[in-house]
């Protein structure tokens, strides 16, 4: 398999369709709640979590090819891995896929992430432990306490900027 490549998206106004309802469909549109994407999730049920964010969309109805037609990133959180196959086979070249159930069958990963104000420290294993990204996250909440936010705007403050002097 081809090296990840670490990235950080503006996702403002791009669409995420979440097909599943359940814990890990939740866990996986909280990390996008922020984001200012339009989240939609495609699902006969959804868990009562869901309205912790009534920016997200529920449509209640069982996964159709059209359904991510316009989405840009497309995640199969069910727990039917034939439904998960199903989705990546009707996604695009150009729409990102997640398959919660098979990381090897997606082309992206969401990795554990520790927010301090504009620092942003991420860890991931590439899919194959979960458990030990939380592990080092709880770490490096830890060292990377709420000081962070005033130490990276001190910096920006004082980054020199192309063509000043």
């Amino acid at each position: 398999m081809a090296e990840m490549v670490p990235l950080l998206f503006t996702l403002s106004s791009k669409k995420i369709v979440i097909i599943g309802g359940g814990k890990i469909a939740f866990r996986k549109a909280k990390a996008f709640v922020k984001s200012g994407a339009a989240i939609t999730i495609i699902s006969p049920q959804i868990i009562e979590d869901f309205k912790e964010f009534p920016s997200i969309t529920h449509i209640n109805k069982r996964f159709e090819k059209d359904d991510i037609k316009k989405a840009h990133i497309v995640i199969a959180a069910t727990n039917d891995k034939k439904v998960n196959q199903f989705v990546k086979e009707c996604t695009t070249d150009f729409q990102w896929f997640n398959d919660v159930s098979d990381q090897k069958n997606s082309d992206f990963h969401t990795p554990a992430v520790v927010r301090r104000g504009d620092l942003i420290v991420s860890v991931s294993t590439s899919g194959k432990s979960p458990i030990l990204s939380k592990k080092l996250k709880s770490e490096l909440e830890s060292y990377f306490d709420d000081h962070y936010v005033e130490i990276v705007n001190t910096y920006a403050d004082n980054r020199k900027k192309p063509g000043t002097e």
